[in-house]
């Protein structure tokens, strides 16, 4: 793909630039995840054409003049350079044609206003935001004043740096953070903005230590009230403490969430249903830790409380509670108990004389608890059983 469009702008089609998150990573020496260009020109005819080149296709996005070529192992987005101007807080921009010094001022960061011209044979790196220096200095920095204001997502991308780079907050910038914050600009994001910032988040390597320094600053509690409590999250991200997945995360974001609380979190942000149900979970299975830590609870008990419960919530709930012997039981659910089913299947059943219908499914039931409970640990022994079953029901039938 980057040889293709630097063909085209070699041979004076489109002046083509590579911008933004690859030179930044690339200067940091960190991995490249994905291209991303800026087009002085028609960003779509021009990814329309690289698509032919290369059998892949074209998505394109008109009231942006960008595209996106998707090939068998990538996707790659084109950008038509371009001003913009925010006709109020949190709105959408407004989008004009510009150039590439234009297009580098309307980023949301100096550290991602870097771009190398690919018409040229030997690139040099254009920086007009001084984004070299705040790499060197190991800061980030809006370009302009209301840059939160204009964009309040970025408030969550800033913190998302600044866990990832290990990267602090400029002074000017910081202040401006906290001005936006106070004056509500987060409630003139629609959920479905603000879910997805939250998922690039959670794609991190680092998650519960942006969502918790977000907690820490009060960004959460002004996407939504009940979300002001962090300690879950430090917790989670504290040494020895390995979240399983972004998921985990937040299912301990919700973790101190009362029942009820739920609901408005997960239409605020207008979650899916994976992660409307990670967080039910968390908050259902929170009220459980007294029952899950009663003595003598076997572990066919533990596991009925326990089915259906999204894995994450379970292993999040684990780490959190402050019960020794229900994080005990969580663990063994996630880790042990599901590996106990039972040998014998239906059929079995049915040649050692169960009826068919409902208590065919009844007996499997019994010999999975059978199994997690000890009281069985091979088909012999789990045939006895059937047979002990049957027989206190009204005798064996012909063939058992």
């Amino acid at each position: 793909m980057l040889r293709a469009l630097r063909r085209r702008a070699l041979a004076g089609l489109a002046p083509v630039y590579l911008v933004g998150g690859p030179l930044r990573d690339m200067l940091l020496g960190e991995p490249i995840k994905d291209l991303d260009f800026v087009v002085e020109g028609d960003a779509p005819a021009l990814a329309q054409s690289v698509a032919q080149e290369l059998r892949g296709e074209t998505l394109t996005y008109p009231r942006f003049g960008t595209a996106t070529v998707v090939l068998p192992d990538c996707r790659v987005d084109l950008v038509t350079a371009r001003r913009e101007t925010y006709p109020k807080p949190g709105a959408l921009p407004e989008v004009m044609p510009g150039n590439i010094l234009d297009d580098l001022a309307r980023r949301d960061f100096a550290i991602n206003a870097l771009a190398l011209p690919l018409a040229q044979r030997r690139p040099a790196l254009l920086d007009p935001q001084e984004g070299m220096a705040d790499l060197a200095q190991g800061i980030i920095r809006t370009l302009h004043p209301r840059s939160f204001t204009d964009d309040p997502t970025r408030i969550l991308r800033a913190l998302r740096y600044e866990q990832r780079l290990r990267f602090s907050l400029e002074t000017e910038t910081w202040s401006q953070m906290r001005a936006a914050i106070r004056d509500g600009c987060l409630d003139t994001v629609s959920g479905d903005r603000l879910r997805r910032e939250l998922e690039r988040i959670l794609e991190e390597r680092r998650p519960a230590q942006a969502l918790g320094r977000a907690a820490d600053l009060g960004v959460l509690a002004a996407i939504h009230p009940a979300l002001k409590d962090g300690s879950a999250l430090k917790k989670l991200a504290s040494e020895g403490q390995v979240p399983v997945s972004g998921l985990t995360c937040l299912a301990a974001l919700a973790y101190p969430l009362t029942p009820g609380q739920e609901a408005g979190v997960v239409r605020r942000l207008v979650m899916p249903g994976t992660w409307a149900k990670v967080v039910e979970d968390t908050v259902a299975l929170k009220s459980l830790a007294g029952k899950l830590a009663e003595p003598g609870l076997t572990p066919s008990r533990v596991y009925r409380l326990l089915e259906g419960r999204a894995a994450e919530a379970v292993c999040a709930v684990s780490q959190l509670t402050s019960s020794p012997m229900a994080a005990q039981r969580l663990d063994d659910y996630l880790r042990r108990l599901p590996l106990a089913t039972a040998a014998l299947n239906g059929n079995a059943l049915l040649a050692l004389g169960v009826p068919a219908g409902p208590k065919v499914g009844e007996l499997l039931l019994k010999l999975r608890d059978a199994r997690l409970d000890g009281h069985a640990n091979s088909a012999a022994a789990e045939r006895d059983l059937v047979h002990r079953w049957l027989t206190s029901e009204g005798g064996l039938a012909q063939n058992g």
